[in-house]
């Protein structure tokens, strides 16, 4: 049963040893795109998006740039958004642009002074015809929004679902506020800008390898120890057989 147990969690270790090597791929593979796109010149929205269509994986983070006007009727609290350990949410709203399409804009957060149930006060996007540039970013699909978009709040921001909800078409992504033009006086802290380091995993992985190391060295020695211990008990018991033996009339 011991022998079973340690082979089990040594398998655990590098189970979850190959779970991180997986997760540092992906990394490495985000900030290929990060480094590749993030610092261009923004390009127009209709250049990289279509309404509809989710955006391609090597196309995220590109600036984008879309003028049109905010509706703000429609605009959406995304929950569960702390910045630096403050809690608070961030405020999407879509920008409904010249050609009847809107693209949903991430204008930043706002802080959570009351209880998360209570969505805080959001401040209003700029009125009329405003200039937009952004990141893109991919929908947050697989788990739905984690809310009620017709309510106005959500916890993902899963395009598609949030489109059902709209009285327009929605282009397939949504957009990380770099600025807008006019700017507001009362406005949300700016999402920030994308990093690329390394992160965790890698190391995170050779812990568990050296963990699997390490059990299967701890299996070897209870093994041997077993071992040394049985061969001690048969030696002990053959030495007690031969002076019974030899001790008879």
């Amino acid at each position: 049963m011991r022998i079973l147990a340690g082979l089990v969690l040594v398998a655990a270790c590098v189970r979850l040893g190959l779970w991180q090597l997986d997760r540092n791929d992906q990394r490495e593979a985000r900030n290929e795109v990060i480094e590749a796109n993030a610092h261009r010149d923004p390009v127009a929205v209709d250049d990289v998006l279509t309404a509809g269509t989710p955006v391609a994986s090597d196309l995220v983070w590109t600036p984008v740039e879309a003028t049109g006007r905010y509706d703000s009727d429609h605009q959406l609290v995304v929950r569960l958004r702390p910045l630096d350990g403050e809690p608070g949410v961030h405020t999407l709203t879509p920008l409904v642009t010249e050609g009847g399409a809107a693209v949903l804009v991430d204008r930043g957060f706002v802080r959570q002074d009351g209880p998360a149930t209570v969505a805080p006060r959001l401040p209003e996007p700029p009125t009329g015809e405003v200039d937009v540039v952004g990141r893109v970013r991919q929908s947050e699909e697989g788990r739905g929004t984690g809310g009620d978009p017709a309510g106005g709040s959500v916890r993902y921001v899963d395009v598609d679902e949030i489109a059902r909800a709209l009285p327009y078409p929605v282009y397939g992504a949504w957009i990380e506020l770099i600025e807008e033009d006019p700017a507001p006086v009362d406005a949300p802290v700016k999402p920030s800008a994308p990093t690329t380091d390394a992160g965790p995993h890698l190391s995170y992985a050779v812990q568990w390898f050296i963990f699997a190391c390490i059990g299967v060295g701890g299996f070897v020695f209870l093994v041997r120890a077993e071992s040394r211990i049985r061969r001690a008990s048969q030696h002990e018991s053959g030495d007690h057989e031969q002076l019974g033996v030899g001790s008879g009339p």
